[in-house]
Formats: C-alpha cells, structure tokens, sequence
C-alpha cells in the first residue's frame, strides 16, 4: 500500500600524524554511515594509508589525494586518531598536524559549524591562511558515540604555493582560490570576494587580481511554490533492496532499476502493482532510461555491455560491450536514434545503433580518469553535455563529428546534467546547490540551496522548464523556479530516505524518484489547492484553520512550511496569517 503525506578522549592523541601511501587493496565496502559522500563510492579503488600506525582506508576523487578516509576496524581503543575529541577544537588542532599530507600545508583548519549527516554528527572546517579563507575548501570530521568515523577532505588539489595576502583588499572581502600549478598542483591565488544583497537575494562573485570574475555563487531567497498549488508525496515500499535509478514510460508506467538483484521493475500506479524482468546473472542493471518505442535501456555495470527490455513483450536482450574491461552504467537516446552509454570506470562513451543493433564507436575521454556520469542531449545544437565528476567538468559531444570538448566548471562535483533553453543545468554531489551554463555566453553560474549541508543529487526537467533536483542528506525536492531564479524546498516525508541516483518527471508533471535507503520509491505531485488559509481543508477559514495551523507548527509538522524554504520557524507563523487574514 502507499504511504501518502501532506505537505572523550584527550589531547594524547594529538601526536604527529604521518600519512604513508600502500598500493590499492581489497578492503572492506565504505562503511555505511558514509555512504553517499563519493559519487559511485563502492565502485572505487580502495588504497590504504596510516595515519600513525592506525590503519585508514581511503578514496581520491578530485586529485591523488585522499577524498574520503575511515579507520580500518577494529583499532587499539588506546590508539584511537585524535578526531575522537569531543570539542571542535582539539580536532581541528589534529587536523593542522596533517595539513602537509592533506594537501593544504600553509593553511589551518578552522571551525565553522556542526550538523546532522545521517545519524550523526560533522564537525565543519574552513581552511585559513593569514586569516584568510579558501574559497569552497572544506573539512568534514564525521563522528558517532563510538568515536571516529571518517574524513572528508573537500580540496581540489595539493596547495603548491600560496600568494601573499593582498594588503589592498578589505579584510571581510580576502579570499583565496585554487588555481591550477605545474605539475598538477594548485596554486592559492589571493582574491577579492565580493558578497552583495538584493531584494531577494545575494551573490558572492570571486573577483581575480585583473578583474576577472572567477566564479559566481547566488543564494536566492526561497520562494513558495509558483502555483495555487500543495506539494503532495506518496511513498511506495517496494520487495527489492536497491532501488535506483527510474524512469516514465509514454504509456504512463514507471520504471526502476534493481542492480542488487538484476532486475529492471515496472510499476503501474494506477493498479498499484510491480512487475520484474531478470537481465542476466550478475550483471548490476544501473542506469536506465525508458526510450522510444518501449524500450528500457540499462549499462550492466558488472557484466560489461548494454540491455534492454521491450517494454510491449517484457522480452530482454544484452548487447555485449565492444571492449573490455568494461563497466557500463548510464544510458542517454539522442535524436538521431541512437543510444549513448557512459562508463565511469574505463573512461569511455560508447554509440549504439539499435535499428541495427550494433556499437557503432567508443570514444575515450579527454581528460583522464574523469568519471564520466550520465548525459543530455542539446536537440538545437547537436550536442550531447555529459558530466564529469572527479574532473569538475562538463564534456560536450558533437554528434556530427564525435568529438568531446571539455568545459571546466568552478567545481563540487558535476554529477547530473538535463538541458533546456539553451542552458545546461547539473548538480553538484559535494555542494549544496546546482550549476547552470549558459551555453551562448559560457558563462556558469552556481545557485546555493536555501537549507545547508544537503548536497545535490539526481535532476530533471518539468514541462514548464522548471528544474527539480533531489538532495541526499536530510532529504528534499528542490524546485527551481527558472523565471524567478529561485527554490522552493520540499521536505521529503521520509528524513534520510538516502535518495541517490534516481529522479524523472513524467509528462503529466509528476516527478518520480527513488528512496535507495529506504527501499521506497516515491511521487511528488501538485493538487490544486485554491485556498491555503483553509488549513483544515473543511472548506471554511476561520480560527479553527488558525488553531491546526498552530498544532502542526508547534510539532515541527513540514506541512506547517507555509513559506517553502525548508524550515518550520516564526517566518511560517506570518505567512499563513497574512494568507489567513485574506481569506479565500
């Protein structure tokens, strides 16, 4: 059935940290209080490093430096890191010991915040030099009860050198910003940041020596949703483990992939029920998409090569990768008929002709082990923008002469893209917000989402061009509004639901998207509700509305979010009176 909703340890440990590189091993899957922090985690090559005598695990991303780091269990309790500290400040003074490993040597690891990641806590660090901060660098120290649990060391790169501070900006304005260095290193370019307020919001521009505007960063006010209408979500559990990405037919089913099970699911929401189709043993169905005709597309990330499923007859067919090794994962149909299909692992996307069911060419990568994620067609152009993950690029594919030019984005991640309007909109997998290029001017933009620390995640397009994108920590639908340039932020009714890979909207606007940690997959749809103040819904407004407004304010209840942005506070209380003052 469907669920539906309406809206101690001391300063011992703080000894020199000496980091010492091992060649790649086997190790144990990243542990599961942080999973979801590297885009494709348990894919990755697991190296081991030891930070004074204890054994950690770790992932690069961005650089050959270690992204995301966790202790190799069990650990002597008497050798226990010195991230265990409770206080913010020892750990940090751990943090400045292995500065010179973690790549920021120069820099000194300051406290900015803690939040909720899951069921735990972070403590936050900024990177300083002279008082100055590193633009978009960050420390995350993830930590339980139990102690330690891992490292996110958010830098693109080792620090090489470091500019003089720049006497003859205002101190509130300095910043530095990576840029790259020989030999692979980045440089700390002092720079100006110059933060502005507007009406309805406030941009950050990161301004160079020479004037150039590096990057430019818009956290819009939240907005309620641009309509007379209520967000309603319905969850629906469903028998397998691994929910992932999904996708709507033309006929109106849903469709979802099941790699844990091999296993593509349809879904009819109209009698409520789910049907499997088997790929092939161990073959990892990942990615997915419904294409024309019926056809479900899936990469078999485990046994190399392209599968398919007549939607019509339920009939399955693999198509065998051209090359090997081989890990495909997410499928994308061009205009021309044909089925494009990344692989993040070898670096490569391949063309498929399905008419004459054949590959017709493979094309390696530009830039190095770039985790080439997923793609979306620029019908106007010809064009294909693919995103590249561990690169903090975009690679824009001509169809007419199979060639990927590389677009550099100012970073956090590019994990999904969908084109409209001649824009590029993606997520970021390591920042709170998206990008969008403009694609005549080549201009990118980032837009902050109105609730910190929810990273971005999957993203689509709406028939009236807005952007949904789904986030991965407490868990939201963003909307954004592109007229306006600005959120609306749904709550999720299930918190942490560990939303991942998957989200569509169908064309009668309902946006679907899975709840991988859950094991749900979920709807959002807008009903028409032509009077808000009417809170009770029994067709009158008087100070009965008032009162269950204030019973679900004081709960915390997410439908008490009369103004969308994410949080139930005294901004709530005005808005619905103002909305209840006018009446319907």
């Amino acid at each position: 059935m469907p669920i539906h909703h309406r809206r101690t340890s001391t300063l011992t440990a703080l000894a020199c940290i000496l980091f010492a590189g091992a060649p790649a091993v086997a190790a144990a899957d990243i542990p599961e209080p942080l999973n979801g922090i590297v885009y494709s985690g348990s894919k990755r090559v697991v190296t081991r490093v030891t930070l004074n005598g204890i054994a950690f695990d770790s992932v690069t991303v961005f650089s050959d430096l270690p992204y995301l780091l966790w202790p190799i269990t069990p650990a002597p309790a008497t050798s226990q890191p010195g991230p265990i500290a409770t206080d913010p400040q020892s750990v940090g003074t751990w943090l400045a010991l292995a500065a010179g490993e973690l790549g920021y040597a120069g820099f000194t690891p300051r406290f900015t915040e803690r939040f909720a990641w899951k069921d735990h806590e972070v403590f936050a660090y900024e990177l300083v030099h002279a008082g100055t901060p590193l633009h978009d660098a960050r420390i995350l120290v993830h930590r339980d009860e139990s102690g330690l649990l891992g490292i996110v060391n958010q830098i693109d790169g080792r620090v090489a050198a470091i500019d003089p501070v720049n006497s003859a900006v205002a101190e509130a304005e300095r910043a530095y910003y990576l840029v790259p260095a020989p030999a692979g290193d980045y440089r700390a370019m002092a720079v100006r940041a110059d933060q502005r307020r507007y009406s309805d919001r406030s941009t950050l521009d990161i301004i160079a020596p020479d004037g150039r505007v590096l990057e430019s960063e818009v956290s819009p006010d939240p907005v309620m949703i641009q309509r007379d209408d209520t967000p309603v979500f319905t969850e629906y559990n469903v028998s397998g483990s691994f929910p992932d990405q999904i996708s709507v037919a033309e006929d109106g089913m849903v469709w979802y992939s099941e790699p844990n099970n091999n296993q593509l699911v349809e879904f009819d929401p109209l009698l409520e029920q789910f049907t499997s189709h088997n790929t092939t043993g161990a073959s990892g169905p990942d990615g997915m998409i419904v294409g024309s005709s019926n056809k479900v597309w899936t990469g078999m990330y485990y046994s190399g090569g392209l599968g398919v499923v007549d939607g019509s007859t339920g009939t399955f067919t693999n198509y065998p990768s051209p090359y090997s090794p081989s890990a495909m994962a997410i499928p994308v149909e061009t205009s021309n008929g044909s089925i494009w299909v990344t692989d993040h692992a070898n670096n490569r996307i391949s063309e498929f002709d399905p008419v004459n069911e054949v590959f017709l060419q493979t094309i390696i990568m530009p830039t190095p082990n770039c985790w080439v994620v997923q793609g979306h067609e620029d019908t106007t152009r010809g064009e294909v923008y693919f995103t590249e993950y561990n690169a903090n690029r975009l690679g824009r594919l001509s169809l007419a002469n199979s060639t990927v030019t590389d677009i550099i984005t100012p970073g956090g991640g590019p994990a999904f893209c969908v084109y409209s309007n001649d824009k590029v909109y993606y997520s970021r997998w390591s920042e709170s917000g998206i990008g969008v290029l403009d694609i005549p001017s080549g201009v990118i933009t980032e837009y902050q989402f109105p609730v910190n620390n929810e990273p971005g995640g999957p993203l689509w397009i709406r028939p009236s061009g807005d952007v949904v994108v789904g986030t991965r920590n407490q868990g939201y639908v963003m909307v954004f509004h592109v007229d306006t340039e600005a959120f609306s932020a749904l709550p999720i009714p299930t918190s942490f639901a560990g939303l991942k890979d998957g989200m569509t909207v169908g064309a009668d606007d309902i946006i679907w998207f899975t709840e991988t940690g859950v094991r749900k997959i979920a709807k959002l749809e807008f009903c028409l509700n032509s009077c808000p103040a009417d809170f009770n819904g029994d067709g009158e407004v008087n100070t009965l509305d008032v009162l269950a407004f204030l019973n679900a304010w004081s709960a915390g209840d997410p439908e008490a979010d009369i103004n969308e942005d994410g949080t139930v506070n005294t901004l709530d209380v005005l808005a619905f009176l103002n909305l209840w003052g006018a009446g319907c």
